[in-house]
């Protein structure tokens, strides 16, 4: 892709320009291994127009506050296919003859000494029948890397030393038909969890192993492959959970330039995955260790825009404020607060590349009270947040209490001044959303009831609790719930008589608050669960 300037360069909320370091104007950024939020690095290609070979890459140990350019060798014979580091210092490459594919000098580079110096590993991906495309690994010894289809089967190698020796996987070991012509592609590599690794091919198919490089199968996706095309983009959040997607011709305006298909059996079956809003066609990315959260980057619609969206259930995409218009290349994600994503510098001390600020989350509302059931005479309750998504507001309403509602995200202790049962409902917001949680008949506030009995009226055995508990009381049981410690409702039955027994076996170890609700009141009692 040439450098194109874009409409506005700059800072905004989420995304903050960094600089890539690079003396050569117009490296755009092609490939990102992020390690920890300080530690990441990052290839680069030419995006002059010139489209010339390179081995640039650049490395930051601060989070982006300065990034080190480097290279792995000088020349334009190679270009690197990937990265994937371990640490400030360890990282490894794939790097492949621009022009024959591979030779004597191509396969895996390895470096110790944060890139100041790369060592060829011998074996793996080397020689002119081989292409080397992507490398990935867990830790200082367990890697594996793959190239092109050689000798009938995908040279797929593991090492259990850090690369010292690499072993081929046998063509037994992988259960896949190779189509004519099928291949693989740089950069086209994901892992989730902690064993699971997939690329992509040519001809549709995804190729995944959940033990670390070892074992293979090649499932088809659905894609139909266009010219060049097939499964160029990977993102799973977790071993079940994924998509993989094939760039297509821009639509009409904010028309999705992406096919994209989804699993969630670990890549079993695929299904075409509806999307509404921008969806951009240089990255398709999970933001790992959420449930639902992808990103894209790049370009989108007729007439060409780029930008960069965000969606949080892998459907409705949005626009990520004030990013229409900019260019972004390549994009990752550690974790929802970790991300970079590339474009084009100006020179060595401008741009290249944007990080990520805030956390991308929704926001989920949730509370809970120092006590749901209480009498008249002390109806003073506190409640405290357990909303998630780090909301930036936050609107309490206490029906029937005083105050009767809170800006606060711990607002002050409510009082009620008269028996019965009220809601409580709470609405946060953050940049991307707002969620409300009411709970009906939340505080129970005794009148007769609760004022004038004392504990004594209810019993509950045994105490504690195994398998299940007895429950009898001097007048009608209405109704139990059983809440653990957090206000959360883990048990709830609907009585009608004097007497009870639930079953708890589901229940895990520890102490829970015990609400029964008579005709005439209400009883709080702790229990433990053995």
């Amino acid at each position: 892709m040439v450098a194109i300037l874009a409409i506005s360069i700059g800072s905004y909320a989420q995304w903050i320009e960094q600089n890539t370091g690079f003396a050569t104007a117009s490296r755009g950024i092609q490939y990102i291994s992020i390690v920890n939020p300080n530690v990441v690095w990052a290839t680069a290609y030419d995006g002059s127009g010139g489209a010339a070979t390179i081995t640039d890459f650049t490395r930051t140990t601060n989070g982006g506050t300065t990034w080190t350019p480097g290279h792995v060798m000088t020349g334009s014979t190679y270009g690197l296919g990937n990265i994937s580091a371990i640490d400030a210092n360890t990282a490894w490459v794939t790097l492949f003859n621009a022009t024959a594919g591979g030779d004597a000098n191509t396969g895996i580079y390895k470096t110790t000494d944060g890139g100041t110096t790369w060592t060829h590993q011998a074996v793996a991906l080397i020689g002119s029948a081989a292409f080397a495309d992507n490398v990935y690994f867990w830790n200082a010894n367990e890697g594996m890397c793959h190239g092109d289809v050689n000798g009938g089967y995908f040279e797929i190698y593991t090492t259990s030393d850090g690369g010292t020796t690499w072993t081929r996987v046998p063509q037994a070991d992988i259960n896949a038909t190779v189509a004519s012509g099928e291949g693989g592609w740089t950069t086209v590599i994901d892992a989730a969890g902690d064993s699971s690794v997939y690329f992509g091919s040519n001809k549709g198919k995804l190729y995944i192993s959940n033990d670390r490089g070892h074992h293979w199968v090649g499932k088809a996706t659905g894609i139909t492959p266009l010219t060049n095309g097939g499964v160029q983009h990977i993102a799973f959040v977790d071993p079940l959970h994924g998509y993989v997607a094939q760039d297509k011709a821009p639509g009409a305006t904010n028309d999705t330039t992406l096919s994209i298909y989804g699993t969630s059996d670990g890549g079993t079956t695929w299904a075409p995955v509806t999307t509404t809003g921008w969806v951009f066609a240089n990255t398709l990315t999970a933001v790992k260790h959420t449930t639902s959260t992808y990103v894209t980057t790049g370009a989108n619609g007729t007439p060409y825009i780029d930008g960069a969206s965000y969606s949080f259930d892998g459907h409705a995409f949005l626009e990520f404020p004030n990013t229409l218009g900019n260019q972004f290349l390549y994009a990752s994600f550690l974790n929802d607060s970790t991300g970079w994503s590339g474009h084009f510098n100006t020179d060595a001390t401008n741009g290249g590349i944007w990080k990520f600020t805030g956390v991308l989350a929704a926001p989920v509302a949730n509370f809970v009270a120092s006590d749901t059931a209480v009498p008249l005479s002390s109806a003073q309750i506190h409640f405290t947040s357990l909303s998630t998504g780090h909301p930036a507001s936050y609107a309490w309403t206490f029906t029937g209490g005083t105050p009767s509602s809170s800006t606060l995200q711990t607002p002050p202790a409510v009082t009620y001044n008269a028996p019965g049962s009220y809601n409580v409902s709470l609405t946060v917001t953050n940049d991307y959303g707002t969620s409300t949680k009411t709970k009906n008949g939340y505080i129970y506030v005794g009148g007769v009831g609760i004022n004038e009995h004392s504990n004594a009226v209810v019993t509950i055995f045994p105490n504690p609790v195994a398998a299940s508990m007895n429950i009898n009381a001097n007048s009608n049981i209405r109704e139990v719930q059983v809440y653990n410690l957090v206000g959360q409702v883990v048990l709830s039955q609907t009585i009608g008589s004097k007497s009870a027994t639930l079953n708890t076996s589901n229940l895990t170890s520890g102490i829970y608050n015990v609400k029964v609700v008579l005709n005439d009141g209400a009883i709080n009692q702790k229990i433990v669960v053995k």
